[in-house]
């Protein structure tokens, strides 16, 4: 059986909120009262690039965006993939996160989930690094950087929807001072 992943499509639930209100910019559907998500098949060439991506530049990102206690930047978050069983996973976006050095990351969720019974935005997870699948840093000017999988997402919404969030993406995901 070929694995689904369900990547949550409100890119950042604070962000919106912060704005005046919740706003749907996504178009995604929801699928149990949850945040609209996305499907996509375990084997989606530019969906994973894009997480790979993420990946292979998370250990700058938590260099840079958390303090010697591991704590998060501000406006930061990472998106984690979670086994909702049935060869399927919800990956969703977690923010005030703290980091161990390691492996071992907690923090709380930022969207309503879909798939995973018992848990809404604002509980706390525990996670570890591999699980991660995506990051995002968001400036005091709604600029973004990370958001792989949202660049992914992007050309396949509705044209309003898909400019409001392509002016906010960064041209590179990463920060050029990083380098």
């Amino acid at each position: 059986m070929m694995k689904r992943f369900l990547i949550g499509l409100v890119i950042l639930a604070g962000l919106w909120l912060y704005n005046g209100g919740y706003a749907d910019l996504t178009g995604g559907a929801s699928a149990g009262g949850g945040d609209p998500v996305q499907e996509f098949a375990s084997g989606d060439a530019k969906m994973n690039a894009a997480m790979d991506q993420a990946r292979a530049t998370l250990p700058a990102f938590l260099a840079n965006e958390t303090d010697a206690n591991g704590n998060a930047a501000p406006n930061t978050s990472v998106k984690v993939a979670f086994d909702i069983g049935n060869d399927g996973a919800e990956i969703i976006w977690v923010s005030q996160f703290q980091w161990d050095g390691g492996t071992q990351m907690n923090g709380l969720l930022s969207n309503q989930s879909n798939y995973m019974d018992g848990l809404n935005a604002g509980d706390a997870v525990a996670f570890t690094t591999d699980m991660v699948r995506d990051w995002s840093i968001t400036e005091a000017n709604g600029r973004m950087w990370g958001n792989y999988t949202t660049r992914v997402i992007v050309p396949q919404l509705d044209a309003k929807p898909a400019a409001a969030l392509g002016a906010m993406l960064s041209p590179d995901p990463v920060p050029s001072d990083w380098n």
